[in-house]
This record gives C-alpha cells, structure tokens and sequence, in this order.
C-alpha cells in the first residue's frame, strides 16, 4: 500500500529515501480515521520463539501488532507480550540519546553525547588494548544474540564474553549435547498422544510458546492426548493438565529412572531402537536400573509407587507419547543428570524422529550448523558465565561492554553483582547498551540507547514444529531518527516537523551499526572482516548466499512475506531409519557418557540427592518462575504491568496456618545471601516445603512505569497509573544463592533455602 510519504534508513554516508520494506496488504482499519493502515510483516523477539508477525501502521506510528497467519510455528496466534512489543517502541521513557556520566557512578548524573564522541572513546580503547595485546581485557555482556556482534567479538580477538542466551538452560543443553549432539530437539506435541512434562510450563511460557501451546492444545482436544504434570506448583500447564503431581524439587530424576526400570522389566522397550539408535545395551540399563524402585522413588519425591508404576506402562504403550522438560527439572544442582534421567524414557521406547515424539531441529540446507556450533557454547576458555567468575579468577577489566544485558538485575545475588559493577577499581570503565535506563546501565559510565526490534534488521532459523525449515527476517517497522538527519535529506518536508507523528524521537542504533563503525575505525584486519555497509548491507548478503533465496525477487519474497519456508527438505519423513535420513540422525543417542566417566561422574544418567542433610523444620526451597507476561522488553511496559505488578509469595496453605500466617500478609523471606519483604498467597497448590515467586518485577530502575509510579508525559495513560499505592513487587534474584551443577555448569536458580517469618 502506498504510505504517500519517504522513508529514510540511517547509513555512515547519510540517509536516502526508500520504500517501507515488505509492505504487503492484508486486512487493517484505523478505529479513528477509518483508513487502511499499512501492514509489515517482521519476527517478535519478545521471547526465543521468534513467532511471525504483522505490524499495522497508521502513517508512521506504530498501532497494532498481530500474529502472522502465514508463519508455519505461531499461525496467526500471538502472546501478550508479543502485542505489548508496542509498548516498547512507543514508550516515552527509552533511552534515545548517548549519554556520559558526569558525576559519581550510580547517582544518574548524565551529559548528553555524540554517537561520533562514542566510536572516537570506543575505538581508541579498543585500538590501545590490541596493539598491547591486552584485548581480553576487554568483556562483553551479551545479553541477546546478534550475528554483526558475534563477527566483531570473533575480529577483534580474544574477549572475556558473558554469553547470557547461552547461560540459558545450560544444564539442559549439556544433558541433551551429551546424548544427540544437539542442544535442543523439537517436540511434536501436536500429534503426541500421552504427554509426560517434567517441570515445564508451555501453556505460559516455552522457548516455542505460541507455536508449542496450540499444537498442544489441539491435541488435548482434538486427539484426547493425556497431559501429565510434575512441579512443585500448580503452574498453567499443571492446572490443565489430566493429573497434577506436586513433586519435592530436585527429584524428578529418580521418579523418572523409576518409571524406566518399570519399562524395562515389564517388557515395553523398543528393543530394536535400542539396538540400532543407542549405545547402551538393554543389559546394562537394566542392572543400572536395578537400584531405583518405585518405592524408593515415592519414598524421596512424595509421589505414589503405584502411581509412578502405571504412569510408566500408560507412557510405553499409549503411541505416540513423549517427554516434555522444563527449567523446573533443569535449574538444580543436580540438573544435568536430572534432563538425562528424564530423557532416557524418550530413549526407551524410540521416542526420537518418530511423529509424535522428539526430531531433531531442521535448517535450511544452505545455513545447516557444522558439529562446531551444535557443541556448547560456553566450552571456550574465553567465556565466563558471571560477573562473579570474573571477580573470583581475577580477570583484569579494563572496558565492560554490556548489550541488552541486566546483570545488576538479572543475576543471583544481584546486590552483591551491583557492588562490583559500581567498583571502578573492578570495572574502570563500563559501557551499557539498552533500550531504558536499566539497573546496569545507571552504573555505565557510558549508557548507548539500543534500537528495539521493531527498528532493525536480523535473520535467523527458527526451529520448525513441523519439519519444514523456516528462515524468519527481522526488519525495520518504524525508523528512530534524529534531527539533523531528517533536516539533512532532500526529500523530506520540514514541515512535518511540526505534527506530532512525525517528531524524530531519537538516535537509538542497531548494535550491528555500532560494530560496523567500529571496525572501520580501528581498521586493519577488523575492518576487513566486516566489510558491509550497515545492517540491512548484511542481511541483503546474507540472504543471496542462500539456496533458493539468490535472486531479487527470492529478497523481495521474503521481505513481503517476514518468513521463507525450506520445503523440499520435507523428504524424511517420521523415519528414524534410512536413507532419507537426517545425517545427525544416522549417530547412535548416547545414553552411556564417556566424556561423564572420564570427568568422575557417573556415564549412566543418575539420581543425586540435592538436599543433604536434611532441610530443618521451618526452611523451605525457593523456586521462581516465568509468568506469561515476563520478558525483558515488558519490563517497563503499560499493559503488562497493569495486569502484573504484584509476585506475592506462594506458600502451602497448611504450612502457612502452622506459622500462623493469612493470606495478604506481609513476611520476611531471608536466605543465606539476603532477605526481601512480600506478601503471601496462601494455596494448596504449591509443595510443602517449596515456596514460589513470580521473576521479573521489583525493578529500582528501567523507568517509572517498571517501579509502579504515576508520572506526566506525552503518554496520557502514564497518569492514570492505579497500582502506584500497591508498589512494583519483588526482585526474587535479590535472594538466589548462586551455585551451579557441577556437571553441565548451569546454575541452581531453584535450590536457594529460605527462611520466613511473619512481620
């Protein structure tokens, strides 16, 4: 649709007009003008997912988000964190100009910047630390993936890089690395007929939410698929689930090798799946086995023996069943083993590239990873996985750069991450690139305003739940310019100045537009390694590298349609076997773990107790979890917090009535590392000896929405705050131990004991 005005993307030589990328028609009114609005199809990045969908645009400004009903994984469906993406763009507390600290670190004494004043401090720094051969000296805090970040840390040399996608499940990763050699496999719950979810939690939050909640959804409904859930708490997924099993945290593993041994000796193995696809012989799984009985299992989880003993013969004989895993299995001291203890049922009855069980992920043929990038990311000397570790190994520091990253927020004890951040000592100089404010960035001696993903551009493969392979383009929705661009370009009418929709309403940049002028600025063999013009130089490359994408109309295609589907590659079938197969479906699942054995642990997956001694009477296991509101860029957002913005304290009803606390009061939640202040809910659906809290409010920082205040500003809804008096909640992180299993690296984020008392 024609949108009778010029466009403009920011380049090093200046801006030229060009026409809104993908504009393509599809239904969409304005409620107040009645006209069409303009429609731009793009990739959310509110969560892992990376669900298809369609912007609506009223002249420039931004006014709708929906989801894409052409994308094969989300199909028109959209979460509501996904519509609240609005929010982020439109938000009148962002970041939008570069800024300098001017007075002590962490008091938000701010002068504003150039972005040429930026790259000159950035560049010399730089420069300085590879000409003395000290550019370890130099970290980055990657807190989302960009490929143009990944290519300048990969040019620049050897920097201290704290991974935080990566970080993420790290104990699941490995368990899953050590047995398929790949991080993650894809669950066919669509056509699953008996389900077995072990802590995980998709009808409100999953790497694949939207796409994973509707298939199964039609399954329960459609196929009378049988969902049962094990949790310390009655999460979404448990409430409508066939059976709730409120299971003591950290033992799932042993009810799951429970339910193997009954498996094996009943009978119900797929001996030949086991023979061909694995390289453990049945024998010897079944004398590992021979320990975990059922009573065993009910004596140390609280789950029935002869319910663990039915729901396992239910899962071998009901075809096709599968096994879903979650962070609430994962996020232990004893996670690793716990994934693998739950995935060898999966193994047992040849559960993989079957339909209605596990495949491995599809790509496009052309951006197929090589055995490098399906190993762990964090195997390299050069990553760490924490401020702390930086403290604690004594790495020298002399920039700290840190990209949509929140560790002062974001990590376990984060008080005591805060503390090491303000030392300028530990961090002489601390760089923050974000969209608001956040609790890091008010520590920066320089904070960078990042464009959100509504404003750039990005490529990336996004897990098919269908087997087809899906390319998924993140591109430009609306554009932030400033000033002296606008008045710059030729073809722009100053006086649309004056309308309030058109107002340039900042310089927030891509990170990749940063890195790019870097390298040109330190020049030499890190120019050369990235050689492109901007971002959307990049993805234009990139795109005609790929098969079947090479032509303009292949660019063009996918620009107007947000997505581009690999179809051929459908040729497998639901085959485990032949030779249609995938090439990492011809490896054999290893079950038994040299690396485990060489390293002390056991090779088998096991069950390691994760309390010892046993917890005193009044201590109680802190678990956190992830609404269906929670991701980083609703932080600050209207609509999200108006519906969240209290993470009361679940506690067992009976157990509260023994400490003598009603629901709605306010108590003292204290653990080795810190206490907070929160009330209570009162339920029975929660473990005794568990309580839980919500993440991701209680923010000091991002903006006055995120702190549940009032305030005035071209936003009229931000005066009409009603929660400013029932505060902002919590932030859980305050009070996490850190400790990590010490097989796959991940962190404990659900083992921290607590203490509560009444105020």
């Amino acid at each position: 649709m024609k949108t009778g005005i010029a466009w403009f993307a920011g380049t090093a030589a200046g801006l030229s007009p060009i026409q809104r990328p993908g504009s393509i028609k599809k239904d969409g009114v304005s409620r107040t003008s009645l006209k069409p609005l303009q429609v731009v199809p793009t990739t959310c990045e509110q969560c892992p997912a990376g669900c298809g969908i369609n912007a609506y645009l009223n002249g420039e400004r931004l006014v709708q988000l929906l989801g894409n009903p052409d994308h094969p994984n989300n199909q028109g469906g959209i979460c509501a964190k996904g519509i609240a993406g609005l929010n982020l763009v439109n938000d009148p507390e962002r970041l939008l100009y570069p800024l300098m600290r001017k007075g002590p670190r962490g008091e938000g004494q701010w002068t504003r910047i150039t972005w040429d004043e930026v790259y000159s401090t950035l560049a010399a720094r730089l420069k300085k630390m590879i000409r003395e051969g000290r550019i370890n000296e130099f970290v980055i805090d990657k807190g989302h993936d960009d490929p143009l970040l990944d290519r300048f840390i990969s040019a620049i040399g050897a920097t201290r890089t704290i991974d935080r996608p990566g970080l993420k499940n790290l104990n699941r990763t490995a368990a899953l690395t050590s047995m398929t050699g790949f991080p993650s496999l894809v669950e066919d719950v669509g056509r699953s007929r008996f389900i077995l979810n072990f802590g995980a939690n998709p009808y409100a939050n999953h790497d694949q939410f939207v796409g994973i909640a509707r298939r199964l959804i039609h399954a329960r409904v459609e196929k009378g698929a049988r969902l049962i859930t094990f949790d310390v708490r009655m999460s979404e997924t448990a409430a409508k689930s066939d059976a709730w099993y409120p299971i003591k945290a950290g033992t799932d593993g042993i009810v799951a090798l429970a339910m193997a041994k009954v498996i094996v000796e009943k009978g119900l193995v797929n001996e030949d799946f086991m023979d061909r696809k694995t390289n453990t012989s049945l024998t010897m799984i079944k004398n590992h086995l021979s320990q975990y009985t059922p009573e065993k299992a009910a004596e140390e989880s609280g789950v029935r023996a002869a319910d663990i003993e039915h729901l396992a013969v239910e899962f071998a004989t009901q075809k096709p069943s599968m096994v879903l895993i979650g962070g609430g299995i994962s996020d232990h001291k004893n996670g690793t083993q716990n994934v693998r203890s739950v995935a060898l049922l999966n193994w047992l009855v040849g559960n993989l590239e079957k339909e209605g069980g596990l495949f491995y992920p599809r790509y496009p043929a052309s951006l197929e990873p090589n055995a490098a990038v399906l190993r762990p990311r964090l195997n390299s000397d050069v990553n760490v996985k924490g401020i702390k570790e930086l403290k604690e190994t004594n790495t020298r520091i002399n920039t700290y750069f840190a990209y949509l990253s929140n560790p002062a927020y974001v990590e376990p004890d984060c008080e005591s991450t805060a503390s090491l951040l303000k030392d300028e000592k530990t961090v002489p100089f601390l760089v923050v690139m974000d969209t608001h404010l956040t609790e890091t960035a008010l520590l920066a001696d320089m904070a960078l305003p990042a464009a959100t993903y509504l404003e750039g551009w990005g490529l990336s493969t996004a897990p098919s739940l269908d087997k087809v392979p899906i390319l998924n383009l993140r591109q430009p929705v609306v554009f932030m310019i400033s000033t002296a661009k606008v008045l710059r370009s030729p073809t722009f009418d100053v006086g649309k100045l004056l309308e309030p929709m058109f107002r340039p309403r900042g310089e927030a940049e891509e990170v990749g537009n940063v890195c790019l002028e870097l390298a040109r600025r330190i020049k030499g063999r890190v120019a050369r390694n990235l050689p492109y013009k901007n971002t959307q130089d990049y993805i234009t490359r990139l795109v005609y590298s790929i098969s079947g994408l090479k032509t303009e109309g292949g660019l063009k295609n996918l620009k107007t349609q947000g997505f581009w589907t690999e179809k051929t590659s459908n040729s497998g079938g639901y085959r485990y076997s032949g030779d249609k197969e995938l090439p990492a479906s011809r490896q054999k699942v290893e079950i038994y773990s040299k690396a485990l054995k060489q390293n002390g642990y056991s090779p088998l997956p096991d069950y390691e107790p994760l309390f010892a001694p046993e917890k005193k009477k009044d201590e109680f296991i802190l678990t956190t979890f992830k609404s269906n509101l929670w991701a980083k860029g609703t932080a600050n957002s209207k609509w999200v917090r108006e519906i969240l913005h209290e993470n009361r304290l679940w506690i067992n009803k009976d157990v509260a009535r023994r400490l003598g606390i009603k629901n709605g009061e306010r108590v003292r939640v204290t653990s080795s590392v810190g206490s907070l202040v929160s009330r209570v809910l009162t339920t029975h659906r929660i473990h005794p000896w568990s309580v839980a809290m919500a993440e991701g409010l209680g923010h000091s920082a991002v903006g006055k929405v995120a702190k549940g205040k009032r305030f005035k500003s071209n936003d009229q809804d931000t005066n009409l705050i009603w929660w400013d008096k029932k505060g902002n909640g919590v932030n859980p992180n305050e009070i996490i131990v850190r400790q990590a299993d010490p097989i796959g690296g991940g962190l404990g984020l659900k083992d921290t004991r607590v203490r509560i008392e009444r105020i």
